[in-house]
């Protein structure tokens, strides 16, 4: 447990103190996850909600997964690094049409080994991302995995 709590406040040590003046209403100064999100905001990796909050408290779904995390591993990253992205037709999973919202971010993160889909050929972009299945996306996205 030691070894993973230092590895946690390591891994923390990485990611800057956030600006004085809160993006969001409801993550501000002193929220626990306030750095990092402001980290990734300023990284054009997330973005907030049309009411102007956050909203740290809602499910992320599979769809949006992908998003982040093809923002957070092109150069430069957020929508500028995908901007010359072309995603394949047809699409590679039967649930996820080419005018789907994420469709771009979902065929980006497949056709890097990021995501899969399940064995139906779905990808199932609105189903909730389960814990695991972000530890494996993210260990994926960075090349974590040995």
């Amino acid at each position: 447990m030691l070894g993973r709590v230092a590895l946690v406040l390591a891994a923390d040590a990485h990611v800057p103190t956030g600006p004085a003046e809160a993006t969001f209403p409801d993550v501000p100064p002193g929220h626990w996850a306030y750095d990092s999100v402001e980290y990734a905001v300023a990284h054009n990796i997330v973005e907030g909600y049309g009411d102007g909050n956050y909203h740290p408290e809602l499910t992320l779904t599979r769809g949006q997964m992908a998003v982040f995390i093809a923002r957070a591993v092109v150069d430069p990253t957020g929508e500028e690094g995908l901007a010359g992205y072309e995603p394949p037709e047809p699409p590679t999973f039967a649930d996820v049409a080419a005018d789907y919202w994420s469709y771009a971010h979902i065929e980006y993160c497949a056709a890097e080994g990021i995501v899969a889909g399940y064995p139906d050929g779905t990808y199932r972009p609105t189903r909730s991302v389960t814990r695991d299945q972000m530890a494996v996306y993210i260990a994926r996205a960075f090349a974590l995995a040995a």
